[in-house]
């Protein structure tokens, strides 16, 4: 058990010696100074280059976005676009083969809020009751024929 302990002892001072040399050595000072040296522009060469690389996904995803902003307001003038009167009008007669509404055939549902105690639920089942009353009643064999649109 003694013989134990000695090796112990002798390690252990076998590294407080080459620890306390190497602290103390003349050398440790300029040594880690020639690492600072070293160290530091490649931290700073890496930290631009890095910088870079974000700069450049910055500007692609800039002018990504623009393009993008770009092709919604194309969308949104084609919206515009399809979505006027006279061109639903004409496709309407053209395509599908409807009329323009009679003006007496025509109804405007509104409903007032201020006095909307029920939610508004009467008005519009006695405005759809009216609109109902001037739909066309249409057969089977009729509507089978597709003489929908003609004036019988």
């Amino acid at each position: 058990m003694n013989e134990a302990v000695d090796r112990y002892r002798q390690t252990n001072k076998l590294k407080n010696s080459i620890l306390r040399q190497l602290v103390s050595s003349r050398f440790i000072v300029p040594s880690l100074v020639a690492a600072t040296l070293v160290l530091l522009p490649c931290i700073l060469v890496w930290q631009n280059v890095y910088v870079m690389n974000l700069v450049k996904e910055v500007s692609v995803l800039e002018k990504e976005n623009k393009t993008l902003q770009d092709a919604i307001k194309k969308k949104r003038a084609e919206i515009i676009d399809l979505s006027r009167l006279s061109r639903i009008e004409s496709v309407a007669a053209e395509e599908l083969g409807m009329k323009p509404v009679k003006s007496e055939n025509m109804y405007t549902l509104t409903v007032d809020r201020s006095l909307d105690v029920n939610g508004g639920v009467d008005e519009v089942v006695e405005s759809l009751k009216k609109f109902a009353d001037h739909l066309p009643v249409v057969s089977e064999t009729r509507a089978a024929n597709e003489d929908l649109f003609d004036d019988k």
